[in-house]
C-alpha cells in the first residue's frame, strides 16, 4: 500500500521525521529508530528478507492508540522500503554496525 507523505522537521529535531500525507493515518508524524537489514541466509517462507525497525510516533494526530496496528506498521514499512532504494540508487545510503 503507497501513499503520499513527506519529510518534515523542527527546530530542535537532530533528525528529520516523516509525516503521511493521506487516508485513515494523514497528518500521522513519525520517525524511525534503529532499522536491521536481514541477512540473505534469512529469507522466510515467503522468499522475503523481512527487516525490522523501530519507530516513534511524534504527533499522533488525535488518533487513538488502538488504531495503530498492522495496518500503519505495514505502512510505515513500505515508506521506509521505499526510502532504502532511493537512497541505494542515489548510492547515499551509509551502513553502521552495531560494533
Amino acid at each position: 500500500m503507497s501513499v503520499k507523505w513527506s519529510w518534515v522537521t523542527r527546530k530542535e529535531d537532530k533528525q528529520a521525521s516523516l509525516r503521511i500525507g493521506e487516508g485513515k493515518f494523514e497528518g500521522v508524524v513519525y520517525s524511525y529508530g534503529k532499522v536491521v537489514l536481514p541477512e540473505e541466509n534469512e529469507i522466510n517462507s515467503k522468499g522475503d528478507l523481512p527487516f525490522r525497525f523501530e519507530y516513534s510516533i511524534l504527533d499522533n494526530a488525535n488518533m487513538n492508540r488502538e488504531e495503530f496496528g498492522n495496518e500503519f506498521f505495514t505502512i510505515i514499512g513500505d515508506i521506509l522500503v521505499t526510502i532504502i532504494e532511493q537512497q541505494l540508487q542515489e548510492e547515499n545510503l551509509e551502513y553502521r554496525s552495531d560494533d
